[in-house]
C-alpha cells in the first residue's frame, strides 16, 4: 500500500483480516445481498406473477418452499409435482381484466403480445386456467336488477351490499381496519381486490339463487369445487372475458376451428339487429345516437320497441356499429319481430342523423369483401377482422416496442 494512504485517502484498498466464521457470515451476507438484488432489481413482481399462476396451475405453495426461494435456497416457491406438489386449481377472479392480462404478459411473458389472436388466448390460459370476470358475470349471467344497473366495480360493490345486507358473511371485514370496517378507495389495488372478491362470491350465490338450484344441494363452494367446468361455464361464464369496443365477449377456450368465430356476440346482441352506420358528420357524438334512438320511445305501443337497449362501438370518427339489446326473456326468433326492429332502428337513425348508409352486419361482412376481392377469406374472415380489431388495439398499446400510431378518437357508450 501507498505510504500515504489513510481514511480520507482516494483510490485506497483496504485488506480486512477475516476469521473463518467472519469470512462464511461475510459470503452468505453478499449472497443473500445479491439474491435480494436480483429478485427486486431485475425480477421484481415476476416472482408474484409466477407463484399466482403455480397456484391457479394447482402447484402447492408452502412456507418452508417460499422462505426458501426467497432466500435463495429453491429456484420456486412451490413445491415440485414429483414431491407431491400437485393441488387444487385455484381460479383468478378479475373484473374488467382484459387489460390486466394483457399487462401481465407483457411484462412477465414477454414485451410483445402474439401477433395471433388464438395463440394470446392461450397464452393466458397456460398461466391461469380457469378464470371468472365478474364484469362479464353482472352483464352476461346475472339478472335483470343488476344488469339494469351499473356494472362498474364499485357500483356493483354498493348494490350487492344493499340487496344482500342480511348476508354480511358474503363482504367480510378487513382485520386491520379500524373498528373491524371495511372500506376504501375504488382504483387503489388492494381496496380493489377485496371489492373483486367480495363480488364474485355474491354474485355468485345470486345467480345459483336465481337459478333455483340450491334446494339440488349444489352451494356455491360445491359449484366451484366439485361441479365440472361446463356447468362453472353454463352458471358463471369462466373463462369468457369482457372486451372494451366489441360486440363480442372473448371465449378464451374458442381455441379450435376458425380463428375468432366462437367468440360470441355479447348477451342480448343479434347479428340480425345488428348493424354499421356510417356518413355521419364528425362532430356526432355517442349522446348524439342514443337520444336518435330513444327519441319518443315512451310512446312506442310495442313493448320490444319501448324496453330495447343500445350498444354503441365506434369505428372511427364518421362510422360505428349499434347494437339492439333486448330485454331478458324476450326472444328473436322470427322473423316479424327482427324485422320490426330492424325498421325501427333504420326509422330512428335517418329521422336524428340524417342520410347515413345504415347496413346490416351481413350485408356489411358481404360489401367488405366485394371491396376487397374473392379469395380473401368470405364472411368467415370478417367475422375475425371484426373479433379482434380491438384486441390488435390492445396489443399495439400494451406492446412496449411499438408505438401507437396517430388515429381518430374511438368512443363508445
Amino acid at each position: 500500500l501507498s505510504p500515504n494512504a489513510g481514511p480520507t485517502a482516494r483510490n485506497q484498498i483496504r485488506v480486512i483480516r477475516l476469521t473463518p466464521e467472519e469470512r462464511k457470515r461475510r459470503e452468505n451476507r453478499l449472497k443473500v445481498e445479491e439474491w435480494e438484488k436480483l429478485l427486486q432489481g431485475n425480477l421484481g413482481f415476476t416472482t408474484v406473477f409466477q407463484a399466482i399462476s403455480d397456484v391457479c396451475n394447482g402447484r402447492v405453495l408452502t412456507k418452508e418452499r417460499i422462505e426458501g426461494f426467497l432466500d435463495g435456497s429453491f429456484p420456486s416457491p412451490s413445491v415440485p409435482l414429483d414431491e407431491g406438489g400437485n393441488g387444487r386449481q385455484i381460479p383468478l377472479i378479475v373484473h374488467n381484466g382484459l387489460m390486466d392480462l394483457m399487462f401481465l404478459l407483457t411484462h412477465c411473458h414477454d414485451p410483445s403480445l402474439p401477433s395471433n389472436f388464438e395463440e394470446t388466448k392461450m397464452r393466458i390460459r397456460h398461466y391461469f386456467p380457469s378464470i371468472f370476470d365478474t364484469k362479464v358475470m353482472s352483464t352476461e349471467y346475472s339478472d335483470a336488477q343488476i344488469k339494469g344497473g351499473s356494472t362498474a366495480l364499485g357500483d356493483l360493490f354498493d348494490t350487492l351490499k344493499v340487496v344482500d345486507a342480511s348476508e354480511n358473511f358474503l363482504f367480510p371485514t378487513i382485520s386491520n381496519q379500524e373498528n373491524g370496517g371495511s372500506e376504501g378507495q375504488a382504483h387503489e389495488a388492494a381496496w380493489d381486490a377485496y371489492m373483486t372478491g367480495s363480488v364474485f362470491n355474491a354474485l355468485g350465490k345470486r345467480i345459483l339463487e336465481g337459478k333455483n338450484v340450491l334446494n339440488l344441494d349444489l352451494t356455491f363452494n360445491s359449484l366451484l369445487n366439485e361441479s365440472s367446468d361446463s356447468l362453472l361455464r353454463d352458471y358463471l361464464g369462466m373463462n369468457m372475458i369482457y372486451m372494451h369496443m366489441s360486440l363480442y365477449t372473448i371465449d378464451l377456450e374458442s381455441t379450435s376451428g376458425p380463428a375468432g368465430l366462437h367468440d360470441p356476440l355479447s348477451s342480448g346482441l343479434s347479428i340480425d339487429t345488428t348493424f354499421h352506420v356510417s356518413g355521419i358528420t364528425t362532430s356526432v357524438s355517442t349522446r348524439d345516437i342514443i337520444q336518435a334512438l330513444m327519441a319518443g320511445s315512451e310512446g312506442e305501443s310495442d313493448d320490444i320497441l319501448r324496453e330495447l337497449k343500445y350498444d354503441i362501438i365506434w369505428v372511427d370518427d364518421s362510422s360505428f356499429f349499434v347494437g339492439t339489446r333486448r330485454e331478458e326473456g324476450v326472444a328473436l326468433d322470427d322473423w316479424s319481430t327482427l324485422k320490426l326492429i330492424v325498421m325501427h332502428v333504420r326509422n330512428k337513425l335517418h329521422d336524428g342523423l340524417g342520410n347515413v348508409e345504415i347496413l346490416s352486419l351481413e350485408q356489411y361482412f358481404k360489401k367488405k369483401n366485394v371491396t376487397k376481392g374473392a379469395g380473401t377469406g368470405g364472411i368467415a374472415k370478417s367475422l375475425v377482422s371484426l373479433a379482434t380489431a380491438p384486441f390488435q388495439l390492445l396489443k399495439r398499446a400494451m406492446s412496449a416496442s411499438e408505438q401507437e400510431p396517430a388515429s381518430k378518437k374511438r368512443r363508445l357508450n
